[in-house]
């Protein structure tokens, strides 16, 4: 489709994939996230699981994001990358959720986790599972940090969000 070109030259209009997204801030409303993609990850040089390498991302002056404790997910999954992680449920119901999701910001079904990492992930991150194929991926911004705040719940069917839930995130 011609995309590569375009992609490239709109992260050279920002300044080049070390800068684009530089001092942004990216609130995703979601499903939640899977903080230890590699995507998430404020260390670069890091192996392919994000583990290890040097921090490449400062503490935002003013910045007070909160990030909330909860099942499957402490307040130490934040980090200088993912800034903020809160989860609302009281529009949803804590009685609606299916015991697969977690009560808390962590990610079930991976969608809000998909959208954050296309909107700010980490620039040149080995691909997994059947995208696998695709070699590398990186986000539109990857030096834009993330705050998730869950919002959409899995339950007997298709799960949801609730509006109220929304508007408090």
């Amino acid at each position: 489709m011609g995309l590569d070109d375009k992609i490239e030259n709109a992260a050279e209009k920002l300044g080049g994939k070390g800068k684009a997204g530089e001092n942004v801030i990216i609130g995703v409303v979601d499903t939640g996230i899977w903080p230890e993609h590699p995507s998430f990850s404020d260390r670069t040089g890091a192996n392919k699981n994000g583990v290890g390498g040097k921090l490449s991302y400062k503490q935002i002056p003013g910045w007070h994001g909160k990030c909330t404790p909860g099942e499957d997910f402490n307040a130490s999954n934040c980090n200088q990358k993912l800034i903020g992680a809160q989860y609302f449920n009281a529009g949803f119901g804590v009685d609606g959720i299916a015991d697969r999701d977690f009560l808390s910001p962590r990610d079930y079904n991976g969608h809000g986790s998909h959208t954050s990492s296309t909107a700010g992930g980490n620039s040149d991150v080995p691909a997994t599972g059947a995208a696998a194929l695709f070699g590398s991926i990186s986000g539109m911004a990857p030096r834009a940090r993330i705050a998730m705040y869950k919002v959409c719940w899995e339950d007997a069917g298709d799960g949801g969000c609730a509006n109220s839930d929304s508007v408090a995130a």
